[in-house]
């Protein structure tokens, strides 16, 4: 049972030993509302299990496993443990990000070399394969990183009916319309938002008509006018550090207005204040997080604390915020192998 003011979250990790230890599965981690935390046991769900996403709705677990020959699977919450939902899927080449409908019934995988989003049905001991995809096309200036299409993260857009996809490959949010779900996806070029070339959009967190994008090879984060569909400028996330060409990685907004991004040139998690009547971005705090390649992060509930997953140091840091979410220091250190992904349990 999770105890009152404890956040229970999720991580992913690396089973494949090419960053951090292999891990042995996916782990449980309470964190109390002093910042004291406790890891659960592995649990095997499969190889490579590097994200996670929880639907709230349909009290399930979905899991990416990052292969070649990518796959899903889902489980349900049966009290410190897991049970298999529904069957194993296929999606696409080396998925990295998954997202539910509200509903839970239909989950969302972005596929980083399958260059598509692909749509998998979750239910009872049914089938999790592709019924639907949407396909890419695209480059960019930077011909190591960015020859082809690479889809990152997909995020549910509920005001506007559609899914938003960040292309690190084409320097494109990809928009794909919902409307016609689960029969078809709507999809149209000419909806894509541009970014700034050679910018490589990963993640991005959405804010009312505005959404803020993590661009992992250029250092910036760009500010995006949802209703009109454009970039309207773009900020560095921290002159102070040497690009070692790994950059921007995951993205939070708190309640307070602060964009939390992972910055893995500094190894740092860096706080910038959103102005959204100015439509600006302020650097205002950073904090070194003490591990190596922080790839993912997540708040707790009542948004004291950022938890960092540190994978090439086999890590979690836990950094408290202030009253907005500016981050002010490392509190504690959790060891685990190969963290990837921070789920957080609604």
């Amino acid at each position: 049972m999770i105890e009152t003011g404890t956040t229970r979250f999720w991580v992913g990790a690396s089973t494949l030993g090419a960053l951090g230890s292999p891990a042995r599965g996916i782990r449980s981690l309470d964190l109390d509302a002093d910042g004291l935390a406790r890891l659960g046991e592995p649990i095997d769900v499969g190889p490579n299990p590097m994200f996670l996403a929880v639907s709230a709705a349909a009290g399930v677990l979905g899991v990416v496993h990052e292969l070649a020959d990518g796959r899903i699977s889902s489980w349900t919450f049966e009290g410190d443990g897991l049970a298999p939902f529904s069957r194993v899927g296929v999606t696409s080449g080396d998925p990295c990000h998954l997202a539910f409908t509200e509903s839970g019934e239909i989950a969302f995988a972005a596929n980083y070399s399958g260059h598509r989003v692909t749509v998998h049905p979750l239910a009872p001991d049914a089938s999790a394969d592709v019924v639907l995809e949407a396909e890419f096309s695209g480059s960019g200036p930077n011909v190591e990183r960015q020859a082809g299409s690479h889809p990152h993260q997909a995020v549910l857009d509920h005001d506007r009916d559609r899914l938003l996809v960040p292309d690190l490959g084409a320097d494109r949010v990809r928009v794909i319309g919902l409307g016609r779900l689960p029969e078809s996806l709507e999809t149209d070029d000419g909806a894509d938002i541009v970014i700034h070339p050679g910018a490589g959009p990963r993640h991005l967190v959405v804010s009312g008509d505005l959404a803020v994008t993590a661009n992992e090879l250029d250092r910036t984060a760009s500010l995006i006018d949802l209703v009109e569909g454009r970039e309207l400028a773009w900020f560095p996330i921290g002159p102070d550090t040497e690009p070692r060409g790994l950059g921007c990685s995951a993205i939070r907004l708190t309640r307070g207005g602060i964009v939390l991004i992972g910055d893995r040139d500094a190894d740092a998690l860096r706080g910038l204040r959103l102005d959204v009547e100015a439509r600006t971005l302020e650097l205002v705090g950073t904090v070194p997080t003490g591990g190596r390649h922080p790839r993912d992060l997540e708040l707790s509930h009542d948004e004291r604390f950022a938890l960092v997953a540190d994978q090439a140091s086999d890590s979690i840091a836990i950094i408290a915020l202030d009253e907005t979410g500016v981050p002010l220091e490392v509190v504690d250190t959790v060891e685990t192998p190969a963290p990837a992904c921070l789920a957080r349990v609604p």
